[in-house]
């Protein structure tokens, strides 16, 4: 019966009589009315199975013109209907999309729309069967979207494609609740494990959405305690919602009052953005927006962080349940080459964002998996920083390219100087690559002679970064760049309950090396600079390649000048700590620089503005060496199982200060020097006078700048 009134209908909608087409349309419409004829039972399960099924035999037809019945059809609410009525339509959907592809998009962007918190095809369910109450769980409606998504991939072998730009577009914007976004991304990141074609894309759209709340969020997580305000924590625990049912009360809980007002302040700036698109518009019209943007909006930073801190947890649970513990070949390599994917995605995206402070922890994590992982991260940032030779026809030319290795620079200083699991021998590998570039930079402006940059121009940017990236390391890892240093990457492989760690899967960390052809030539003439140091007092030398460092700093290059501030304190206090080099002098003759003298020179510390758009993460900005130390402490709390017993805090490796560190009869206050040290820099200083007091400089002091370093300080 059902089969002939459907193609009856049909029929006389090609005659022009739309009567029975519209009844048959109505069937699928919670507000249409029912047939009379049906109306005791249209609501019945069996009914509307047959009904479903009655339409498989027509999917060929319904071309554009029938639009009405498929776009009813396709948004009928079956997600959380009984299972033959779910079984139905699926093969409904099917036969459509099979038969007639303009409708694949549509169905596609539904599937997408239905990724949320609340999925509109459970609205209205009740409408069709009363009384109806689904005991199904979020968990289990998402695998019917998951069965019915792999059932179209194998039907149609193009639709990656199509899915592509849908999966961006339905992407909930940051501005809606925490938990939308969550489980989207959840949701995104299990079509990875059955659709390989749309992984990079999917980690794309990732990556890229969590950069913009990344960067949005302008001032240190530090600073939200002081003002009384803490990050907005998602209280519903993600396994609880998804156990829950899509009609759960619960979901009341899920959006808190921090989420309301974040709300309104980004309404109230859309709005202020809209206008300022329309012609005519006045700058003086953005009073408010001014007003706005002359402090930060507490609130709404809290309420960004507690989002951010979400995502990362759910992408961090999602990589350690799924390839955190590989052991099956197929595994392994699955996870090599995701981790190639994320590198990727790493230099095409993060690497080139200014003021990202925490997406990058994912490689970090993943890098300490496996040694060669780590390998293939510093190599892949050394050749950006040192090696990076811009091919023809390439936007990595120019102020970018050279932007691009300052950045780079600034993470090999700080993975090698945070990662717990680089040891030694990789440290001091790496610093030789950085004190080689160094050696071939003063070569070249020595070379030079009259007709090369003056010290502070913008062509020496790379070099200052390059030195900034050695000071850094040196203040973190100076004990593991001592001849015959002994790693400590191996400590932390048991925890506290001896459970094996991710540590405990490395391979011999004894026989990391970084690639071979990322190894640098040392020419004989820079043998002489680039080797190991001994101290004169019979103690332990230096790790080749430190030499170098004594040389650039007395050089008229002049990098304690130039680098960061913060930095070169950091460097000075630990070289003499350390006995390795002595740096006051230099700092007290750059601080007695007349100032129109230093007005004339050229400086690399000028920012030039940086122009960005509306949703795409922030460009670097131009080269700066400020305190840009991507792997600063981790801040956010639920996701800091990310860095958790891979992160070397300043605490765990800050000299310790000995009772006979101040010499209160030194008139000057200086510990005693190396005596070749001491004359080297006093033939090249001429005699400028009294070596500075440095008694401010403390531990604590050095502790505090250390913890507190920026990335990229709120400036208003």
């Amino acid at each position: 019966m059902y089969v002939a009134y459907v193609k009856n209908a049909m029929l006389q909608k090609a005659q022009g009589d739309y009567a029975p087409y519209d009844e048959l349309v109505a069937q699928f419409q919670s507000t249409g009315n029912v047939m009379p004829s049906t109306k005791n039972t249209a609501s019945s399960v069996t009914q509307l199975q047959a009904w479903l099924s009655a339409l498989t035999h027509v999917a060929p037809s319904l071309d554009r013109t029938c639009v009405t019945l498929v776009e009813s059809v396709t948004e009928f609410p079956w997600l959380a209907m009984p299972e033959d009525i779910a079984d139905a339509w699926v093969r409904l959907v099917c036969s459509i999309v099979s038969a007639r592809s303009e409708w694949v998009s549509h169905v596609a962007s539904l599937l997408f729309q239905n990724m949320n918190l609340r999925p509109a095809w459970c609205r209205g369910t009740h409408t069709f069967l009363p009384g109806h109450r689904s005991a199904m769980s979020r968990r289990q409606l998402y695998s019917r979207l998951h069965s019915l998504l792999q059932t179209l991939l194998r039907l149609i072998p193009t639709l990656p494609a199509t899915l592509q730009p849908l999966l961006i577009q339905h992407f909930p914007h940051k501005r809606e609740s925490t938990m939308d976004q969550v489980l989207y991304i959840q949701n995104l990141l299990r079509i990875t494990e059955y659709c390989e074609a749309l992984t990079e894309p999917i980690w794309n759209v990732i990556i890229d959405h969590t950069l913009q709340i990344d960067v949005a969020i302008q001032v240190e997580l530090d600073e939200l305690e002081e003002q009384g305000v803490e990050p907005s924590s998602h209280t519903t625990d993600l396994s609880a919602v998804l156990d829950q049912g899509a009609d759960s009360d619960s979901e009341s809980a899920t959006v808190s009052p921090a989420l309301a007002a974040q709300d309104a302040i980004e309404e109230t700036l859309d709005t202020l953005e809209d206008l300022s698109d329309e012609e005519g518009y006045d700058d003086s019209d953005g009073l408010l927006a001014t007003e706005l943007a002359q402090e930060p909006a507490w609130n709404e930073i809290a309420v960004l962080a507690g989002k951010l801190d979400a995502i990362m947890k759910a992408v961090h649970d999602f990589l350690e349940q799924h390839i955190g513990m590989a052991r099956s070949p197929a595994m392994l390599t699955r996870r090599y080459q995701l981790y190639q994917t994320l590198l990727g995605i790493f230099t095409r995206t993060i690497l080139t964002t200014f003021k990202s402070r925490h997406v990058q922890f994912v490689l970090f994590w993943f890098a300490s998996l496996d040694h060669e992982f780590a390998d293939m991260f510093l190599g892949t940032l050394l050749s950006k920083s040192l090696y990076a030779v811009p091919a023809a026809g390439t936007s990595e030319s120019g102020e970018s390219a050279i932007i691009l290795r300052i950045a780079a620079a600034s993470y090999v200083a700080s993975y090698v100087a945070r990662a717990r699991y680089i040891d030694a021998s990789t440290t001091r590998m790496v610093v030789v690559n950085l004190c080689t570039y160094m050696d071939a930079c003063l070569e070249s402006f020595a070379a030079q002679g009259l007709h090369a940059p003056p010290p502070g121009a913008r062509e020496h940017a790379v070099f200052y970064a390059v030195t900034q990236a050695v000071f850094y390391i040196f203040c973190f890892r100076w004990r593991d760049l001592r001849d015959g240093a002994v790693s400590d990457a191996p400590s932390f492989a048991l925890d506290e309950d001896h459970a094996p760690s991710l540590a405990a899967t490395y391979p011999n960390t004894g026989s990391f090396e970084l690639s071979p052809q990322l190894m640098p030539v040392l020419h004989a003439s820079s043998l002489s600079s680039v080797s190991s140091t001994h101290s004169m007092t019979g103690e332990r030398g230096w790790a080749p390649g430190l030499a170098v460092v004594q040389r650039a700093i007395t050089s008229p290059l002049n990098p304690l000048r130039y680098c960061n501030a913060n930095v070169v304190q950091q460097f000075a206090y630990v070289a003499q700590y350390t006995d390795f080099l002595y740096c006051y002098s230099v700092l007290e003759a750059n601080a007695q620089r007349r100032p129109s003298q230093a007005a004339r020179e050229s400086t690399p510390t000028t920012r030039s503005p940086v122009k960005t758009a509306p949703d795409a993460p922030a460009a670097v900005a131009a080269p700066a060496l400020d305190a840009f130390f991507p792997f600063d402490p981790y801040r956010l709390r639920d996701s800091s199982s990310l860095v958790y017993r891979l992160y070397r805090e300043w605490s765990d490796v800050a000299p310790e200060e000995s009772d006979g560190e101040e010499d209160e009869d030194s008139d000057d206050g200086i510990s005693a020097l190396p005596h070749e040290q001491m004359t080297r820099l006093s033939a090249v200083l001429k005699s400028r006078g009294e070596y500075p007091s440095h008694s401010s400089i403390t531990p604590e002091s050095i502790a505090q700048s250390m913890e507190a370093m920026s990335i990229s300080p709120y400036t208003g």
